[in-house]
């Protein structure tokens, strides 16, 4: 099953990138983006790597300025609230030239956030393939906000209550 997800996602990034690079102006891609993503799940054994909701707020607590926060969900959301200080790049315009400019530089610790943690790990797949060597914040703002009701299954059973660090969020 691990295999056939990094099979989809690197199919995606592949054609994610070719994407970018063409409304970039520039040509089709010349399999640097494969290796560079190919060597970031052998150095990471496949495995998304993961940050708890609790490190990031430890960093903000101690002004530590350890990650820089993207907040990869649409911009409706990231109104709602979101990670103090976190930049804003939805993924459906993450990989656009003028979004990219504003990540920090490729030896800054990205770690990305979306609502449950499946967007972000989309994102995680691209920008390793341009180099980054992003984390994921576990469960993101769900494992940020103090309580989120979460629903699975069924839509006629109950939501289940799930409790994240109660960091502060910023509007």
């Amino acid at each position: 099953m691990r295999t056939r997800i990094l099979t989809v996602i690197l199919a995606s990034l592949t054609l994610a990138h070719a994407a970018a690079a063409a409304a970039a102006g520039a040509s089709p891609p010349d399999g640097a983006a494969r290796e560079r993503l190919a060597d970031f799940f052998a150095r990471t054994k496949g495995m998304t790597r993961v940050i708890p909701a609790s490190a990031v707020w430890e960093s903000l607590q101690a002004k530590a300025d350890r990650y820089v926060v993207v907040d990869v969900r649409p911009v409706e959301d990231y109104a709602k609230g979101h990670v103090p200080g976190a930049i804003n790049l939805p993924l459906d315009v993450l990989f656009r030239p003028e979004s990219l400019a504003k990540l920090p530089s490729r030896d800054r610790t990205l770690v990305l956030v979306c609502q449950s943690g499946h967007t972000e790990s989309m994102a995680l797949g691209g920008l390793a393939a341009l180099g980054y060597q992003p984390w994921v914040m576990r469960f993101g703002m769900i494992g940020w906000n103090a309580e989120t009701t979460v629903k699975a299954g069924s839509p006629l059973q109950d939501g289940d209550v799930v409790r994240g660090v109660g960091g502060p969020v910023e509007r």
